[in-house]
């Protein structure tokens, strides 16, 4: 059992990835129960996708039903949840992404960061964030991250008093991974699945060491459109002379 002071945060994003009210598919076709076999099954590819808003590439196991901006209705987060299946409102499996997960500041580097550092951050997403389990992983093979996931059962806290108020539990856990780009930005990207089999987790970890930061990009193309602006000032400076 694990205890929470930051109840509030939790709950809205346990409530996020369950349920979504803005671009629900059409139900021509009843929701896969094991929706990563239905798509082995139909032949469905790997799809890259590319959100034009949040700038992030990530191959997914198939093309989205649905993308659902900013789920969290929280205007400090930022971010998409990818559908993959849905029961009605509820989400059966899906990636919820956030591209503003927590302070750089607030967080350890998770590559050069000191052993003593990394270790207390853990410590504290394990006894007072409401993770289950919290552990450094490697993402990419110059990237590290951390792979967590929620606890069944969590003792509600009052902040003020430090006294147990009452246990939430879970009707499903989830997985979290939590690591910064090489650009920089602190990403979040959460597993939505009806259970924690292999199968899900497995093709999961291979979306998140697949994660593309397009900032650079975006940056790269504005330095671009700059410097082609000065050389056609420059050019007609020339042509009056």
């Amino acid at each position: 059992m694990r205890k929470i002071f930051f109840l509030t945060t939790l709950l809205m994003i346990i409530l996020a990835a369950t349920a979504f009210a803005a671009e629900e598919p059409a139900a021509e076709e009843p929701a896969a129960e094991n929706p990563a076999a239905e798509a082995e099954q139909t032949n469905d590819e790997p799809f890259e996708y590319t959100s034009e808003d949040f700038k992030f590439t990530i191959t997914c196991p198939f093309k989205p039903i649905a993308v659902v901006q900013n789920p969290w209705q929280e205007t400090d987060k930022h971010g998409e949840m990818l559908v993959f299946a849905n029961e009605g409102i509820d989400v059966t499996y899906g990636y919820i992404i956030q591209v503003d997960a927590f302070k750089t500041e607030d967080v350890p580097d998770f590559n050069k960061g000191s052993v003593a550092a990394i270790g207390d951050y853990l410590k504290d997403l394990k006894e007072k964030g409401g993770f289950a389990d919290a552990r450094l992983v490697q993402i990419t093979k110059k990237n590290k991250g951390v792979s967590t996931i929620t606890a069944e059962k969590i003792d509600v806290i009052d902040p003020d008093t430090g006294e147990v108020e009452g246990e939430f539990v879970a009707d499903k856990q989830y997985v979290y991974t939590f690591f910064r780009t090489p650009e920089g930005r602190c990403i979040s990207i959460q597993l939505v699945s009806a259970s924690l089999e292999k199968t899900f987790v497995d093709v999961y970890r291979g979306s998140v060491a697949s994660f593309k930061d397009n900032i650079k990009d975006k940056k790269s193309k504005k330095d671009k459109d700059k410097k082609k602006d000065k050389k056609d000032k420059k050019d007609k400076k020339k042509d009056k002379k």
